[in-house]
């Protein structure tokens, strides 16, 4: 059987917001009346809890399952799953199984849709599914009421912050819920960007913060601990800061049984010089020299502009003429860009500010992780461009976060059922 370029969110889409009738004939020939359509359950087991409808002359209570396919029922292997012992009716697409029974209790009542479907919710859906553009509504979006993308918007927003505390709490439980540490590695990640982020990821969570304030006053062994820790210490090079560095590392490397990532890792290719991973090292260890306690300052730190100007960093001064070690290079001072420290400020100290918040019960820090994505101007990338053209306006960093957050999440996954302006499009 061809796939059907029809979902099962779509599905839901039609049972929760009524768009079917209310009265069906089952593939049996049975008289199915909904007297409800029951509550969505967005966790395992059944489609909808508590559904009733009414069979010829009886009335049902229990669930309800739904599926493109009939036969999707026993490729799931609902048949053997005793949560599904109490469905009382199969809502399905297409009823490619003929009546078949389904579990041990019997011939469950199946609904087919197809053909039930109003053509113009069908249309439209299909349009959008079918859309050959990164943004399926791109050439509908038009219809939409701005003041209700705008609250979508901030849906978007906060659902992008949860998202991340996700990652936030990993990290936090693998280091003990220590707050310092685990902003040190969110930090650290996004010193990386995306091409480098998971090395960066990796060296932070190999290099345990206490060796770093422990050397926080000595320079050189901080540039030696990061580096040597990349696992770019390994060369040959006769610089004598490279030198200085390795017989550092070493030293350093077996104090603390330290052991180093893999410098392949890293990746250059493609990259601007002054973003080259080396760069961004020496930009950190700058950052681990200028500041101690980063989470504890930042928290207690109410002035976005004075978190920001914590956050500035600028390498040793081998790095003014170098992007690369035993590479020579016109000079260039290479300290930490505003629009750098906006990200970190983005991906980093906001969510970990946010999951802060969210675990203590504290509403201030949640407003403040918040905050600073409003004072922060909005991104400016493909994604962002691509919202511009289409009319959507962005002035924050919490307005672009929702729309980075929109087009990887529902548009790239064609999840227009699950997205508010799909819904206003199939409601028009």
């Amino acid at each position: 059987m061809s796939p059907s370029p029809i979902k099962e969110d779509f599905i839901h889409y039609l049972w929760k917001t009524k768009k079917i009738p209310k009265d069906l004939i089952s593939t049996e020939g049975l008289s199915i009346e909904i007297l409800d359509f029951g509550v969505h359950n967005l966790d395992s087991g059944p489609d909808f809890f508590n559904g009733k409808i009414k069979v010829n002359d009886t009335v049902w209570a229990g669930n309800i399952e739904m599926h493109v396919f009939a036969s999707d029922w026993l490729k799931h292997g609902h048949q053997h799953d005793k949560a599904y012992e109490n469905v009382i009716l199969h809502v399905v697409y297409e009823d490619d199984l003929q009546s078949e029974q389904l579990n041990t209790q019997g011939t469950i009542p199946t609904v087919e849709l197809k053909g039930s479907i109003p053509k113009s919710y069908l249309e439209t859906y299909l349009n959008l599914v079918q859309s050959g553009s990164e943004i399926p509504c791109k050439s509908l979006i038009g219809y939409v009421d701005k003041n209700k993308i705008d609250l979508w918007k901030y849906a978007l927003s906060i659902e992008r912050l949860q998202q991340k505390s996700q990652l936030v709490n990993e990290i936090l439980q693998s280091k003990g819920m220590d707050w310092e540490e685990t902003l040190y590695i969110m930090v650290a990640r996004y010193f990386g960007a995306k091409v480098n982020l998971d090395p960066f990821g990796r060296l932070a969570s190999s290099l345990p913060l206490h060796v770093i304030l422990k050397n926080k006053d000595k320079r050189e062994a901080l540039d030696a601990l990061i580096f040597g820790q990349a696992g770019m210490l390994d060369a040959n090079y006769t610089d004598e800061y490279f030198q200085k560095l390795k017989t550092e590392y070493n030293f350093q490397q077996k104090k603390y049984g330290l052991k180093a990532i893999d410098a392949v890792t890293w990746k250059f290719s493609k990259l601007r010089p002054m973003n080259f991973p080396t760069v961004r090292l020496a930009q950190f260890a700058g950052l681990m020299y200028r500041v101690s306690f980063l989470f504890s300052q930042i928290k207690e730190t109410e002035d976005i502009t004075e978190i920001k100007q914590m956050l500035v960093s600028q390498p040793s001064s081998y790095w003014d003429t170098h992007y690369r070690f035993g590479q020579d290079a016109h000079y260039v001072v290479k300290t930490t860009s505003t629009e750098f420290i906006e990200l970190l400020l983005i991906n980093a100290v906001s969510p970990v500010l946010y999951t802060y918040g969210l675990i203590h019960d504290e509403q201030q820090y949640i407003n403040k992780a918040i905050q600073i994505l409003e004072e922060i101007g909005g991104e400016t990338n493909v994604i962002t461009k691509a919202w511009k053209s289409m009319g959507i306006s962005t002035k924050t960093a919490f307005d672009t976060q929702a729309l980075i957050h929109l087009k990887n999440n529902y548009c790239n996954e064609k999840r227009c059922v699950a997205c508010k302006i799909g819904h206003e499009i199939m409601g028009k």
